[in-house]
């Protein structure tokens, strides 16, 4: 097969998904991506597009072929006065940021994570924090996509613009996407204050903070009365000359601080927690002691993200803002109520509106509560306890976290559902595209 690869197990980044695909291909540019689809569909074989593997739900296993596309890297066009970039899909958002910085640019929000791929990012839904400010997939404004059929096809704002909301946040399921275009800003910084606050006064006004800052976010460690908090607030844009901010001294020590402290203890105190589940509750309390509180300022992308050397697995949903405090409250009792033992630290952010049919926060002002475990910890129970909860308060789950649910309950969520899938049947007819826990969630 056209780009075939050495085919070996794939293992997503979280290591709680295993996959042993017939074939392995890795193309490089569109005419290959096209070449493997129709040998694909003359062989009867489906296809799954595959990034970085840091999908926790099962989007990327397949007993047929698998596209990885990371040799589908790199600047595509770049328009400074208009502030747009097109980048081919699996350019990472680490590479997306240095690209953008090499021309004054810059996205208006980020996620945190930097080495997923830009296409496997607005896949699922991947979001920042901050209600004044896009997510990634309402910055997208031009997709391009190779389908089953032989096509090359595009969509933008002007151009078949209800493909393009579909393809804000598309599972994979729409074609394999060649090149992503994003309107981006002028390169800006943010002032970031870190500091511990009490978590229950936070919550008591979660919705006036959160609509207070331009990104807001905290975490809570299960075990401790503290709150995390995180306020980021934007700055000038840069001139054309600049300077780093900080000192060359300063800097270092945030590195030292994010490497050991924040990086390096997290991981070993998880590793403790594996071995040792009655020692969690204590050891989240030093893990929540040794973050201090901290101000600096630094380019927007380098305040954005953060490094991610710990695996584990993930459960995040989308709810409506103002039920973010009730559902948080509801978690934080049930995890002290029974003894669910975690190592890693809650996690709660926002969202304005978004526009892509599948988006988790399509249609509404969204607050998201991302919890996370070691990878070697028991999370099963506690996640699907967790998930009631969710759904109660209206919760719709991150297409890429671990959930449960199916496309009976999910559809009724998605105002633009229909829409969604009338434009998948028309790109892939025959299901190419779509594997199991796709036909699963969609209910093809």
């Amino acid at each position: 097969m056209t780009a075939q690869v050495r085919s070996t197990a794939w293992h997503s980044w979280g290591g709680n998904l295993t996959a042993r695909p017939s074939v392995t291909v890795r193309p490089d540019d569109s005419d290959q991506v096209l070449h493997v689809l129709e040998e694909a569909v003359a062989a009867g074989k489906s296809v799954r597009p595959s990034g970085s593997g840091h999908s926790w739900s099962p989007l990327v296993p397949t007993d047929g072929v698998r596209l990885d596309t990371s040799a589908l890297t790199g600047l595509a066009s770049v328009d400074e006065d208009r502030q747009q970039v097109t980048v081919f899909a699996g350019t990472t958002v680490h590479q997306l940021n240095l690209i953008l910085e090499e021309h004054g640019l810059a996205l208006a929000n980020l996620p945190d994570c930097a080495h997923m791929t830009v296409a496997g990012a607005i896949a699922t839904g991947t979001h920042g924090t901050g209600l004044g400010q896009p997510s990634l997939g309402d910055q997208v404004i031009g997709v391009s996509l190779a389908t089953p059929s032989g096509d090359v096809v595009t969509c933008s704002e002007t151009h078949r613009s209800e493909l393009l909301r579909a393809a804000r946040v598309h599972l994979g399921v729409l074609g394999v996407v060649l090149t992503v275009t994003l309107r981006c800003v002028s390169a800006f910084r943010l002032h970031c204050a870190e500091f511990r606050e009490p978590v229950a006064g936070l919550v008591d006004s979660l919705q006036e903070r959160m609509s207070g800052a331009d990104h807001f976010e905290f975490s809570w460690v299960p075990g401790t009365s503290v709150a995390h908090t995180r306020i980021m607030s934007r700055l000038h844009r840069l001139s054309a000359t600049y300077t780093r901010p900080a000192s060359p001294i300063s800097r270092a020590l945030r590195r030292t601080d994010d490497a050991v402290l924040r990086t390096s203890l997290s991981a070993g105190l998880g590793r403790v927690g594996a071995l040792m589940p009655r020692a969690v509750g204590g050891l989240n309390k030093i893990g929540s002691m040794a973050v201090s509180s901290r101000r600096y300022t630094d380019i927007s992308y380098r305040a954005f993200t953060a490094s991610r050397p710990v695996h584990y697995v993930a459960s995040e949903h989308a709810l409506p803002l103002e039920a973010t405090a009730p559902a948080f409250r509801e978690l934080k009792a049930l995890v002290e109520r029974d003894g669910y033992e975690l190592t890693f630290p809650m996690h709660v952010r926002c969202s304005p509106p978004e526009q892509g049919y599948l988006s988790p926060a399509a249609g509404r002002y969204t607050g998201w509560i991302n919890l996370r475990q070691y990878g070697k910890r028991p999370h099963k129970t506690f996640f699907r306890a967790a998930e009631e909860i969710f759904v109660a308060h209206g919760g719709r789950p991150h297409w890429g976290t671990l959930h449960t649910r199916t496309a009976e309950d999910l559809a009724s969520s998605y105002p633009h559902w229909d829409e969604f899938l009338a434009l998948r049947a028309e790109l892939d007819p025959d299901g190419v595209l779509l594997g199991e826990h796709t036909r699963e969630v969609l209910g093809v």
